[in-house]
C-alpha cells in the first residue's frame, strides 16, 4: 500500500518551490517522483494549506488474484463462523502459498464483501436491586462436602437477611443429632432434619 508523503517532505516541496526551484529539481534531490512533488504543489496552491492525502493511499481494486478473493467470500459467506485463518489454510489446497493474502488483507476482503462476521451486541447487564428493608430479600448459602478434621465430610445450609446481614438460620448435615464423642467432631445441639428452619 502506497505511503501517504510525510508532512515534513510537503513542506520542503512548496517551499523550494516559493523559492523559484522547479519540480524536477526538487524531485531529483529528494528521490521522490516528479507527479508527487507537482501533485503536492497544486494541492497546497488550490487549498491554501497542507495536509496528507490519506484517501489517495486505499486500493481501489484487488491486488491479488480476483478468482482468489471471489473464492475467498464464497467460503466465508458460505460459512461465517469460519475465521480468516482456516480460510487461508483452504485457500492454500487450491493455490501456491505465494499467491495468497495476508490473513489481515484477508479480513479486509470479508469486510469488503459484506460477509464479515457482525460482533454480537453486548448484553445491557440489569441491575439486581438488593432489598432495602429486613426481610424484604433473604439469600440462600450452602456449602458442600467440607472435609472436617477427622476425614469426614459435612454440608451445611445458611438463610441470612440480605438488607441486614443477620444470620436467620443455619442448618449442618448429615440432618441427625451429632453427639459431642461423634465421629464428625461437631458439637452437641447441632440441627436435626425434623426442626423446621425457622
Amino acid at each position: 500500500m502506497p505511503a501517504a508523503t510525510p508532512m515534513y517532505l510537503r513542506q520542503v516541496i512548496v517551499k523550494r518551490r516559493e523559492a523559484g526551484e522547479s519540480y524536477a529539481s526538487i524531485a531529483r534531490s529528494l528521490a521522490m517522483p516528479y507527479q508527487t512533488v507537482w501533485k503536492v504543489d497544486r494541492h497546497y496552491r488550490q487549498q491554501g494549506h497542507l495536509e496528507p492525502n490519506y484517501a489517495a493511499c486505499q486500493h481501489k481494486t484487488i491486488r491479488k488474484s480476483g478468482a482468489i478473493y471471489a473464492r475467498a467470500i464464497e467460503l466465508k459467506g458460505a460459512h461465517p463462523g469460519w475465521g480468516a485463518n482456516l480460510i487461508w489454510v483452504l485457500l492454500a489446497e487450491e493455490w501456491d502459498e505465494g499467491e495468497l493474502p495476508s490473513i489481515r488483507t484477508l479480513q479486509r476482503w470479508f469486510h469488503r464483501g459484506k460477509v464479515a462476521r457482525q460482533r454480537k451486541q453486548e448484553r445491557v447487564k440489569s441491575h439486581v436491586r438488593r432489598g432495602q428493608a429486613p426481610h424484604e430479600v433473604w439469600a440462600l448459602d450452602a456449602k458442600e462436602q467440607i472435609q472436617l478434621q477427622d476425614g469426614s465430610a459435612v454440608s451445611w445450609l445458611t438463610i441470612s437477611d440480605e438488607a441486614s446481614g443477620a444470620v436467620l438460620t443455619s442448618r449442618l448435615f448429615p440432618p441427625w443429632p451429632v453427639e459431642p464423642t461423634g465421629s464428625t467432631g461437631c458439637p452437641t445441639g447441632a440441627a436435626s432434619h425434623d426442626e423446621p428452619m425457622g
